[in-house]
């Protein structure tokens, strides 16, 4: 019984040894190097106009012969043919996100996951360059790249808001200006009142004296 207990648990750690070193068939090890290849992929996008609409481009670098790749959007498969030197554009993109699925293209590993790159494509506003954004380009809902789910009259009503809102707050700032100033004058005469009233005595008194000195020349 016990001879029979020891050659299960033998048994046991020798099918899960087996297991450790192989992954969907292959050696693990080599769908470890391939993951790690896959790691160093990157993605970057580009666009152009077409109808006030952006279309987008993706560029996909460091594709190597021992991977391949499916796109979720087109559904359409590439290889490390399909590249200029592991480098690919895949173009006339309008939609706003999606992944890349990469496959072992090795042997017996032939079709085993290596991951998944996923790329996101910004929102364009279709308000940007309105007429109504000509003085406030940088208020939020003018900006070129920003998700705005608004109806025309929404964004007609929150952008007259905003303008509104900033003529106030100019006014404000304008009187608190003019309010500041007059209280700094009040506060400096407050302070040297008494220098300010000697000069005006000094002066006042020079002037009198002037005069008084002019009418006896008259005389």
């Amino acid at each position: 019984m016990k001879k029979y207990i020891l050659f299960l648990i033998i048994a046991l750690f020798t099918f899960y040894d087996v297991n450790a070193l192989s992954y969907g068939g292959c050696d693990y090890s080599v769908i470890s190097r391939l993951k790690s290849l896959v790691t160093n992929v990157n993605t970057t996008y580009d666009y152009h106009m077409e109808n006030n609409t952006p279309v987008f481009d993706l560029t996909i670098t460091n594709v190597t012969s021992d991977m391949y790749f499916v796109d979720s959007i087109t559904d359409r498969t590439y290889y490390y043919s399909d590249t200029n030197n592991g480098e690919i554009t895949i173009y006339g993109y309008n939609v706003s996100s999606g992944n890349l699925r990469f496959y072992s293209n090795v042997g017996e590993c032939y079709g085993v996951k290596l991951g998944t790159k996923y790329y996101n494509f910004p929102k364009y506003n279709i308000y940007y360059n309105n007429s109504l954004c000509s003085d406030i380009p940088n208020f939020s809902l003018c900006q070129k790249w920003i998700d705005v789910n608004y109806s025309y009259s929404e964004f007609k009503k929150l952008v007259l808001e905003y303008k509104n809102k900033q003529i106030d707050q100019e006014e404000q700032i304008q009187v608190e200006y003019q309010k500041g100033l007059f209280d700094k004058l009040i506060e400096f005469y407050v302070n040297y009142y008494y220098i300010i009233l000697g000069l005006i005595i000094i002066v006042c008194g020079i002037v009198i004296f002037i005069k008084s000195r002019n009418n006896k020349f008259n005389l």
